[in-house]
């Protein structure tokens, strides 16, 4: 009887050890989660609150960047200057959300750009692309167009 004691004994143990790692693990988890929401909800703070920016029009001259992809070719698109065409308001963000606004270019349907970051960079932009049109720039080659990437 003494060794059946002994390993039910040790038994208990390793499961009451067990289970003291798993919930100290909780505990870490748990931790880190409030750090990360923390963290979370201060960036969604500074989003909110923007000091005003000029509202984008129709018909607007913008610069746009340079979007290439890896495995969608057919999609890439050179970046330069485009004219907005569609203008979009979140219906879920405060106006004063820095991804309120969205703008869409004739050069590139179905593609719309959250406004407030793209105004920031059009110093940048102009530099970069000067007079040059924004327009798409195709890569049909097979490599670079996988039909069955896990994104599609």
């Amino acid at each position: 009887m003494g060794q059946n004691w002994k390993k039910k004994r040790l038994k208990y143990f390793f499961i009451w050890e067990f289970i003291r790692i798993f919930v100290q693990r909780i505990e870490v988890m748990t931790k880190k989660d409030k750090e990360i929401e923390k963290r979370l909800e201060e960036r969604r703070k500074s989003l909110e609150n923007q000091p005003p920016v000029p509202e984008p029009q129709i018909g607007q001259k913008i610069y746009v960047p340079t979007s290439i992809y890896v495995y969608r070719g057919a999609d890439d698109f050179a970046g330069g200057l485009a004219t907005i065409n569609k203008i979009e308001k979140s219906k879920t963000l405060p106006s004063d959300h820095y991804n309120y606004m969205s703008v869409g270019i004739a050069e590139r349907p179905g593609t719309l750009y959250n406004w407030r970051p793209l105004l920031e960079r059009q110093e940048e932009l102009k530099k970069m692309f000067g007079d040059e049109i924004a327009h798409p720039d195709p890569d049909d080659r097979p490599e670079f167009n996988d039909e069955n990437a896990d994104w599609h």
